[in-house]
């Protein structure tokens, strides 16, 4: 393309380069008028935008046919918009004195009787009764109202129907109060085929190509000229345009209870509801049941419903009985009201309104209450919340959390959580603390508990690892870690991982590698160097501080040579199964490894394969080495 080469300045100037005779060429083989520089650029460029519309032509074609089935707007859709949609409206009057006593209403289109008006003041129109704001004609220059959603639902074929999204607003020209000019944008477009499938297209400009009709759920314009100096975003809820429902509710919306409920809601998002209705099809039966709390809360969070499909009434697939229905009915009950009833029919219960009222009041669900109602009644748990809330100003919800936190901190430390003085603490927050605070005094015994109870193998593999792998000379000595508390406290020390991954333990626990110590003989409680071993003396890893190795590991590989020689004298033939299992499995995990280009993402090694970072400081056994080759 010429406009992407770099020319000398000096020849931006086209009648400084294009000769007589050049243009004549150009004209002749591009057929230009006047065979300039900024022909030859224009006839490049209409070039490429034919190439370009033809590469994207199967997509907007499709997009193009779709928009064709949309209808016309109905012929009164300005006049609707005037009465019903745009909700600011305005009586205009001539200031006289002693107060003006007759105005212009912007909605009516009728002079009114006004009484005392003041510029801005807020009233009512007192013939056709809708909101306004009294503008002075002297004052008021010209007007903006601020823009409001219109929704409008048409048949596009049998089964095929469109709701349209449009941006509506009202202006009105100095002086002009009696010829206000209604304005609308259609920004996007839903068609629901006869199964409730959506298909949404955007109005915007598609790859800066112009304006049109793209296939997607965008917003609108967000790279056009327009959007940038021109929008101002209006609510999704909006006003539904009346006069096609009747039709559509009789048959293509007929499933939905959606034209029920606009007719209950006057400013809504119809798109909103059917998508709830699309998971919850329950929700048509919710609404025609007589459950407007219900259904509103379910039309924003549908995700909260659980219900079951069945061919029984609406009380069998809510999980409830047809008294409990009525009830739901009568107190105009919303999720959390079902999610009680619910727990009452699950549970064969008999709960008092007060006391799902108080639970609701304080924003508590049957299921924040798994960890102890099966060792209370419900009752019992109110008034124990009650209790414990006296003397402290956290709420209801906030002692139900410092609750559960102490019994989870009690399960941790293997108290029993059964015993009703454990669970029925009377002093909840001094436990709570005391519990806090033993838990950070004594941590690592805490952490070794939980991981014993994960992997209950370690603690029956750990003493077997000294006979068979410690090992001391002059200069160096391995240790094997006694308990798990030994190992936590190595990755303490030297500020590395092995306290912190629980992969380790989950190997040790499956006898696929083992941590030991490499230590100075002279020196046998400072920790040094952690190993990670295979059962075969496979040497995985070799870790000092943070993760690192330092020059002096070269000292020492002369040594760790030597262990793995006695190592492997000690081998019973169990270990040598053991060990030919755990290499199997580690050549496995970093072919996984390389396949997935896992990368280390901070510290000594970061941006490299992690594969080879481990593979590098891997220390075979020489024989094994020999024959793996």
């Amino acid at each position: 393309m010429l406009d992407h080469l770099d020319w000398p300045e000096y020849m931006y100037d086209s009648g400084n380069y294009v000769s007589r005779e050049d243009a004549e060429l150009i004209q002749g083989y591009l057929g230009v008028q006047s065979g300039t520089y900024e022909d030859m650029l224009q006839f490049q460029r209409d070039v490429r935008m034919r190439s370009l519309l033809a590469r994207d032509k199967k997509k907007t074609d499709a997009w193009d046919e779709a928009m064709r089935l949309v209808p016309a707007l109905p012929k009164d859709w300005k006049t609707w918009i005037l009465k019903k949609a745009v909700r600011e409206h305005y009586i205009f009057y001539q200031y006289q004195r002693g107060g003006a006593t007759e105005g212009y209403c912007t909605h009516c289109g009728q002079t009114v009787r006004i009484r005392n008006p003041r510029y801005n003041q807020q009233s009512v129109c007192s013939r056709c009764g809708q909101k306004i704001r009294f503008k002075s004609v002297d004052k008021s220059g010209y007007i903006w109202t601020p823009k409001e959603t219109a929704y409008l639902f048409q048949r596009c074929r049998p089964g095929i129907v469109a709701l349209r999204r449009f941006e509506v607003w009202m202006t009105i020209g100095k002086g002009d109060f009696q010829n206000p000019q209604i304005h609308y944008d259609e920004i996007k477009r839903c068609l629901y085929d006869e199964k409730y499938q959506e298909a949404v297209y955007h109005f915007g400009d598609f790859k800066r190509r112009g304006l049109r009709w793209i296939g997607g759920d965008s917003d609108c314009r967000r790279n056009s000229f327009y959007y940038y100096y021109n929008y101002y975003p209006a609510p999704k809820e909006g006003s539904v345009y009346p006069r096609t429902l009747p039709d559509l509710e009789r048959r293509e919306l007929r499933e939905t209870g959606l034209v029920q409920w606009i007719r209950k809601n006057p400013v809504l998002n119809p798109r909103k509801y059917l998508h709830a209705w699309r998971q919850i099809p329950v929700l048509e039966q919710i609404l025609k049941a007589g459950l407007p709390r219900l259904t509103e809360e379910l039309v924003e969070y549908p995700e909260k419903l659980l219900w079951q499909e069945s061919s029984g009434g609406l009380a069998k697939k809510l999980g409830i009985d047809n008294a409990k229905l009525k009830w739901l009915r009568e107190l105009d009950g919303g999720i959390h009201f079902l999610c009680w009833l619910q727990e009452e029919k699950k549970r064969k219960l008999c709960l008092s309104d007060e006391l799902i009222c108080w639970f609701i009041q304080n924003d508590i669900l049957p299921k924040d209450l798994e960890f102890v109602k099966d060792r209370m009644s419900y009752v019992q748990i109110r008034n124990y919340l009650t209790r414990q809330q006296e003397g402290h100003n956290d709420s209801i919800r906030q002692v139900l959390t410092t609750w559960r936190d102490y019994l989870s901190m009690a399960r941790r430390v293997k108290m029993n959580v059964h015993d009703e003085i454990v669970y029925r603490a009377s002093k909840l927050f001094q436990r709570h603390k005391e519990l806090v605070e033993y838990i950070a005094e004594n941590r690592l015994s805490v952490t070794a508990m939980e991981l014993a109870e994960a992997y209950p193998y370690i603690n029956d593999i750990l003493p077997r690892l000294p006979e068979k792998y410690e090992f001391s000379d002059e200069t160096y000595t391995i240790l094997a870690p006694e308990k798990i508390e030994d190992i936590l406290e190595e990755g303490q020390a030297l500020h590395h991982c092995i306290d912190k991954k629980k992969e380790y333990f989950e190997r040790i626990n499956n006898q696929e590698s083992y941590i030991l110590f490499l230590r100075k003989t002279e020196q046998p409680d400072q920790p040094y160097y952690t190993l990670e071993v295979e059962p075969g003396g496979v040497i995985r890893q070799k870790r000092t501080e943070y993760d690192r190795q330092k020059k002096d590991i070269g000292e020492a590989s002369a040594f760790l040579r030597k262990w793995q020689a006695v190592v492997q004298e000690r081998l019973t033939k169990g270990d040598l199964e053991l060990a030919k299992k755990s290499r199997e499995t580690r050549i496995e995990t970093y072919t996984s490894m390389r396949r997935k280009k896992v990368r280390i993402n901070g510290g000594l090694f970061a941006g490299q394969y992690l594969a080879d970072v481990l593979e590098a400081d891997l220390m075979e056994i020489p024989d094994v080495g020999e024959d793996a080759a």
